[in-house]
């Protein structure tokens, strides 16, 4: 029996292929999890000053954008799949490296290449346009938000293990008399065979993913122009809009409040990777309540009434006195701060043509990794010149800019559903 809260009891309704793809992302979630609260902290350990660990985090931002803008040129000529499984093994690679040198310049560039943001269960890579394209196309508009709450609630759910994961270095030096070093090996390890096990599951897919249809494969034989797309004009200003929230985002990346939390209050890691489990798990809770909300009050709607309190929080939580004040207020800003995220990815792929789903994902991706490039090191630059809360000042009046402006800009633009 299906219920119309967005996530059926039965997902029988989910196909093979988006079943694998869920999959995937929760197993690269649930490794990015773990890595972004531990790798500020190691790289710090490793020598790494303030401002290079900001630089570092952002090379892995650039990186995103610059294969997102690939994958938006390219995606339909190279093949969705072959992307997916390629984009995993840099990952894997990015991860190997970790392992076996803290060169700066080394790691940067496999930063770069694996596209390590620091961002968290929530981060997105290059493979993301792929696979919401995908999904779009697995299923009817009426369960469109029902699949992409499900995506998400399931890799935050993911996000959350590997944040709780991240107290594993304390436990396997108590354990096995790993000294600190050899316990981060032992994670990096672990990060990349996961990595390797998401490709494995991309090569899975069946050629349902590509694109179908006589336009889609006339698209094979040709490179993609944004410029041309019959939605361009939607796509370049979400993209704009997109691009404000996110360079926000990458303001207070998980890595760096991790960092926070261990500088200001002097948390340990295995401390941090129950806040950090936590506030996934209120993510995971209000992304089942955002696709019911988006079924009564609209996709925009939405997105907007929930976004700026959770921005309120984030601001509050700058300024707590204490370690549970400050914690408290991050974990208010977790319920409420990604219930945008499954409501968007419906959105826009609702409001754009089948086979401008790619392009419509991989510019705003593009868009919002170039504009986040700067976000890490610009928190570090206000951290050390200004004070430890002003990212979070600056990140929570950005965001709140960027929900009113949406809201008046595309209140009146409604997914077929809405019509």
């Amino acid at each position: 029996m299906v219920s119309r809260l967005g996530v059926t009891a039965s997902l029988g309704w989910v196909s093979a292929d988006a079943r694998i793809v869920i999959l995937a992302r929760a197993l690269r979630t649930f490794a990015m999890g773990f890595l972004a609260v531990i790798l500020a902290v190691y790289l710090a350990r490793a020598g790494f000053s303030l401002t290079q660990i900001g630089a570092f985090f952002s090379v892995g931002v650039a990186g995103s954008g610059i294969f997102a803008f690939l994958v938006t040129l390219g995606a339909e000529r190279i093949g969705r799949r072959r992307l997916l499984v390629g984009f995993s093994l840099l990952s894997a690679a990015a991860g190997l490296a970790l392992m076996v040198t803290d060169l700066a310049a080394v790691l940067m560039l496999f930063a770069f290449m694996g596209t390590l943001s620091g961002g968290g269960g929530g981060a997105a890579g290059p493979a993301q346009p792929l696979e919401q394209a995908a999904l779009a196309d697995a299923v009817t508009p009426d369960r469109r938000t029902d699949l992409f709450a499900t995506y998400r609630i399931v890799t935050t759910a993911a996000g959350a293990l590997g944040a709780l994961a991240a107290g594993l270095p304390a436990v396997l030096g108590g354990r096995f008399g790993l000294d600190e070093n050899g316990a981060y090996q032992v994670m990096f390890a672990v990060f990349a065979t996961s990595m390797v096990l998401v490709a494995l599951l991309y090569t899975r897919l069946s050629s349902s993913v590509e694109a179908t249809g006589e336009e889609a494969t006339a698209e094979r034989r040709a490179w993609t122009n944004p410029l041309s797309l019959p939605s361009r004009r939607s796509i370049f200003t979400l993209t704009g809009l997109f691009s404000v929230d996110h360079f926000a985002g990458q303001l207070v990346i998980q890595s760096l409040v991790a960092y926070w939390f261990t500088t200001r209050f002097d948390l340990e890691i295995g401390s941090l990777a129950f806040v950090f489990f936590f506030s996934q798990l209120l993510a995971a809770i209000s992304l089942w309540l955002a696709a019911k909300i988006a079924n009564r009050i609209g996709l925009i709607n939405t997105m907007v009434f929930t976004h700026i309190p959770s921005s309120i929080f984030l601001i509050a939580a700058a300024f707590a006195p204490t370690a549970w004040a400050a914690i408290m207020f991050w974990q208010l800003r977790a319920f409420l701060g990604q219930m945008d995220v499954p409501t968007r990815d419906s959105y826009t792929m609702a409001i754009v043509g089948p086979q401008e789903r790619v392009a419509m994902a991989g510019i705003n991706m593009t868009g919002r990794s170039l504009a986040g490039t700067a976000g890490p090191w610009v928190a570090t630059t206000l951290w050390t010149t200004i004070s430890a809360a002003a990212p979070f000042v600056a990140a929570g009046g950005l965001k709140i800019v960027y929900d009113v402006s949406l809201y008046f800009m595309f209140r009146n633009v409604k997914p077929p559903e809405e019509q």
